[in-house]
């Protein structure tokens, strides 16, 4: 005899609702950390870790991809891991890592020529950064300008810098003292002594294709000031547009 087969219920259980699981609390980086603990805070830095670049891009830990505008304050305009300049490097690191300017190394005296021919100035001063050039300026300012008649470590008659404002010329104390951006300079004073801050368009006069100073800027000048400070590439300093100048 066969066994009758139960019949089998045709009725499904209703799905149970599945419960979210709490996405895992992400730990703070240790390295993120450190430098909020132990670092002077001299920037404020954005909270990511920048570990690569190619070309005009550069990558954090995450593998966050980002089109570099900043250019490490306008220093690196070659890019990130140029094969050229990635091939030099490891060339000259095998060969020596510092050799000292009580030495002569062979590519100094070659670019100072070049420098010269290109610029028409007749000596080239290497610096380290932009501000430690500024500071060397205003020493070999402060030496053109004083007369052999003159006594060293008095004051010469032609002793100041006409420091141009809206200009951020670096952090060391000769720098901050012709920066006339306040919140860098104020706090650290006294500073440096000798700077005139004098505004940056109304004693520039413009004629056809050439620039030529005002003439009560020209004799503030020839009377008493050494040097003006001028940088070049602004970093840090705003770009200025001229007066009555269209703007995008």
């Amino acid at each position: 005899m066969m066994r009758k087969s139960s019949k089998k219920s045709s009725k499904v259980p209703p799905a149970q609702k599945t419960k979210k699981l709490p996405a895992p609390a992400s730990r703070p980086d240790v390295r993120l950390a450190d430098a909020e603990k132990f670092l002077l805070p001299t920037y404020k830095r954005q909270p990511v870790i920048m570990t690569h670049g190619r070309g005009a891009y550069v990558f954090d830990s995450t593998g966050k991809k980002y089109l570099d505008f900043l250019g490490g304050i306008a220093v690196n305009a070659l890019g990130h891991a140029h094969p050229r300049i990635v091939k030099v490097i490891r060339r000259e690191a095998v060969r020596a890592i510092h050799l000292s300017n009580l030495y002569h190394n062979a590519f100094q005296g070659p670019l100072a020529h070049k420098l010269v021919e290109w610029s028409g100035l007749d000596r080239v001063f290497f610096a380290n950064s932009g501000t430690e050039a500024i500071d060397g300026a205003m020493k070999l300012g402060r030496l053109y300008g004083r007369t052999p008649e003159e006594p060293v470590g008095a004051p010469a008659k032609k002793h100041r810098f006409l420091a141009l404002e809206n200009s951020f010329h670096g952090r060391t104390f000769g720098a901050i003292s012709v920066t006339a951006t306040e919140k860098y300079r104020l706090p650290f004073a006294p500073v440096v002594s000798g700077a005139e801050f004098v505004s940056t368009i109304s004693p520039i006069l413009k004629q056809s294709s050439t620039i030529r100073f005002a003439p009560s800027f020209s004799k503030l000048f020839r009377e008493r000031a050494v040097s003006i400070p001028s940088a070049k590439l602004s970093g840090t300093a705003p770009v200025l547009l001229p007066r009555n100048t269209a703007r995008c």
